[in-house]
């Protein structure tokens, strides 16, 4: 049927969510979808990885060097991410990714592309922002088809992230490297109190001392997707016992609580698009100011 390639002159600019939000859309609208990632390097290699975990599009889950003889077939899409400053396919509809405010760099591309500019999709907008942020879209001609404002979902870690960032060792796998996030939670002094308050947030990691064993259990009945233990000491043993069959990650990392913290904070500006909580953000923002059956006949010719 047609195919459409996102493209961006940053990294982290959006791609990979506005491709799976897409995605999303087309097949909600009964069409086939394909989500393919060219480029090469570890960012399409993530990327790839990503697009596979998706069960509503089909995906060879490894980047392609050159998406140009990928066919669509009757009734299916060809979505194609590629990498930050690629030469864009010839003849191909494009939607151009933009982070925040539009640079010289973006108008440059939707003047390079021309016709094959579909339009464009803002991302990570400040919500004080999205009226000028609109503007200048449509004052440099990069027709917005949607604006995406800043949401904690999208730009929260995964397990796997802050397990990578903290360089940590694994004391229990709970099988959620994928999971987000949003929440990071400095454990109290007392358990009696750490219960109710860990009970507030639904998806977060807690911080707490190598010798804080009873924090340790009130972080995994609390049902934390990650426990950090912090100060480098080693737990009791009993607290990888009680992780088992729980889907806590249970990490232990040599600095103190307050460091660790410290090296948590790049990691939300960095994070990577992974795992069903931001594929469903994802579409829920498109989903609310785009009219998916349109653009596919836009797409179709």
């Amino acid at each position: 049927m047609a195919a459409l390639q996102v493209l961006s002159t940053r990294p982290l600019a959006g791609k990979t969510a506005i491709a799976v939000g897409l995605a999303q859309g087309f097949v909600r609208e009964n069409l086939r979808v394909s989500l393919l990632r060219q480029g090469s390097g570890p960012a399409a290699e993530a990327d790839a990885i990503s697009f596979a975990s998706y069960l509503f599009a089909s995906t060879p889950g490894r980047p392609v060097s050159d998406a140009s003889g990928q066919a669509s077939g009757a009734g299916e899409i060809v979505i194609i991410e590629s990498d930050v400053g690629a030469e864009p396919m010839a003849g191909v509809p494009a939607i151009l990714a933009v982070r925040g405010e539009v640079s010289e760099a973006d108008v440059n591309l939707g003047r390079a592309l021309g016709d094959r500019l579909i339009g464009s999709i803002a991302t990570d907008v400040p919500p004080g922002r999205v009226e000028a942020v609109a503007r200048d879209l449509t004052n440099g001609s990069l027709r917005p088809l949607a604006l995406i404002p800043e949401d904690r979902t999208l730009a929260a870690p995964s397990v796997g992230e802050i397990r990578e960032t903290l360089a940590a060792e694994v004391l229990y796998e709970g099988e959620n490297d994928l999971e987000v996030v949003e929440d990071v939670l400095i454990a109290p002094v007392f358990a009696d109190p750490a219960r109710p308050h860990f009970r507030r947030f639904a998806s977060k990691a807690v911080l707490a001392p190598y010798n804080k064993t009873d924090l340790h259990l009130a972080a995994i009945e609390t049902q934390a997707a990650c426990l950090v233990i912090t100060g480098g000491g080693e737990p009791s043993p009993y607290v990888a016992d009680r992780a088992r069959g729980e889907a806590t990650t249970v990490l232990l990392t040599r600095e103190e609580t307050p460091e660790t913290l410290a090296s948590l904070s790049e990691v939300w500006l960095r994070s990577r698009f992974r795992g069903e909580r931001k594929a469903e953000a994802a579409y829920q923002h498109l989903a609310s100011r785009l009219d998916f059956a349109a653009l596919a006949r836009k797409l179709a010719g």
